[in-house]
């Protein structure tokens, strides 16, 4: 009995071993997504970009004659519309309406610096526009007006390294004043 029970094991044993050595580690490369190759399907990142846009959401622009869409850098906005049932929210539609007004007041003429591809292949860039006198900053605005705040600020711009603590500063101003969604956003009535 003594001596079936060791054959067992080993048996067991020499299976095991044998499928270990057959299976194959998992390919990290297979198990995350990589993001797509946006130099290879929309060309080089260009260092500027100007002309006509209008705002699909808080923080994204289309622009007339330019394939990429353009995200503004440093910010997020409200989603536009609600993941789960697929209506507009009020927040979306401020942030929307703030970005779309502002561009008006400059016949949507925009000015780009480009930073970066994001995952979705948008052009992440600073942009402004030339509005009364002097030009605005549209991610500047959006923070100081409370309907956005900063996103991803440590990654900076090599044109203005300071960038990150300028929108931060915008946000936390904006948020202590209360002004535009923050009185919402932190459950104030």
């Amino acid at each position: 009995m003594k001596a079936l029970l060791i054959a067992v094991l080993l048996a067991a044993a020499v299976t095991g071993a044998a499928g270990a050595q057959q299976r194959k580690p998992p390919d990290p490369d297979k198990s995350v997504e990589k993001p797509p190759d946006c130099a290879a399907t929309m060309g080089a990142l260009p260092k500027e970009c100007a002309g006509e846009a209008y705002a699909v959401d808080g923080t994204t622009l289309a622009a007339v004659g330019l394939k990429p869409t353009l995200r503004l850098w440093g910010v997020q906005a409200a989603e536009l519309r609600d993941r789960s049932s697929g209506r507009e929210t009020v927040a979306g539609m401020r942030a929307r309406a703030a970005l779309e007004d502002m561009l008006e007041k400059a016949s949507h003429k925009v000015k780009c610096r480009a930073a970066r591809w994001d995952r979705e292949c948008r052009l992440v860039a600073q942009c402004s526009v030339e509005a009364a006198a002097s030009p605005v900053d549209l991610g500047g605005y959006l923070l100081a007006s409370g309907l956005a705040w900063g996103f991803h600020l440590e990654e900076g711009l090599p044109w203005e390294p300071r960038a990150g603590q300028r929108y931060a500063g915008a946000e936390a101003e904006a948020r202590q004043a209360g002004r535009g969604l923050w009185p919402a956003w932190l459950g104030e009535k």
